[in-house]
């Protein structure tokens, strides 16, 4: 697991006691954000969900926005790094079973998908949110283009707008403007829209049908 932002700093490996503290607190954080909401929440809430005093989690974070961060990172970089263990290739199969898998994550958890919705928008820089798209999509984007399917030379923008694009459909979800039988066709559809202008030979197609068939399945 990559280290998060306002996280004890450092390569240094934390020990298993360290490690069980720091589950906890992310877990509590995950936990307090769902129930009460971001402007809800408290360092102290926090605290007394995790069983730990206060001041420890100002000895490992810096504040309530870096702790939210640090467990919003931990929460995306789980999901989408399942998704990449259970794809059937790196490739489109990992951009759509990726899709799949953040939406049935949201949906399982509603109440915590909409606490983290804005959460990730407004604090996208500090949770390091483009990094774990960075990290996984590009890898992903590698793939096709080692295949001939994306130029040679894969623009360094294309993983931010992936991360973006996936990040304003959970908003628009959590808003109420996107339906839950819809959300992972619309992700779909972003992710089609993102490589049409990029993709070459089979994966054009591949993009322009996905497209069709998300336009044509949300009516």
């Amino acid at each position: 697991m990559s280290t998060s932002p306002g996280s004890e700093a450092g390569p240094r490996r934390l020990s298993p006691r360290q490690s069980e503290r720091r589950r906890k607190i992310l877990t509590a954080a995950q936990t307090m954000l769902a129930r009460h909401g971001y402007d809800g929440v408290s360092m102290r809430m926090i605290a007394a969900e995790a069983g730990v005093a206060e001041r420890t989690l100002f000895n490992i974070h810096s504040g309530k926005a870096a702790l939210i961060a640090a467990s919003a990172r931990e929460r995306s970089d789980d999901i989408i790094g399942e998704a990449w263990e259970a794809a059937t290739d790196p490739g489109t199969g990992f951009l759509l079973t990726m899709c799949a898998t953040l939406a049935r994550y949201t949906l399982a958890d509603p109440d915590m998908a909409r606490s983290y919705a804005p959460v990730l928008i407004q604090h996208a820089d500090l949770i390091g949110l483009h990094e774990v798209y960075r990290v996984h999509v590009g890898r992903s984007l590698r793939h096709l283009a080692d295949r001939g399917l994306l130029p040679a030379e894969v623009p360094d923008a294309l993983p931010l707008i992936f991360s973006m694009n996936i990040v304003a459909t959970i908003e628009h979800w959590a808003s109420g403007t996107i339906t839950s039988e819809h959300l992972e066709r619309h992700m779909q559809l972003a992710v089609a829209q993102i490589l049409l202008p990029h993709a070459e030979g089979a994966l054009f197609d591949w993009a322009r049908d996905l497209a069709r068939e998300c336009v044509s399945s949300m009516g």
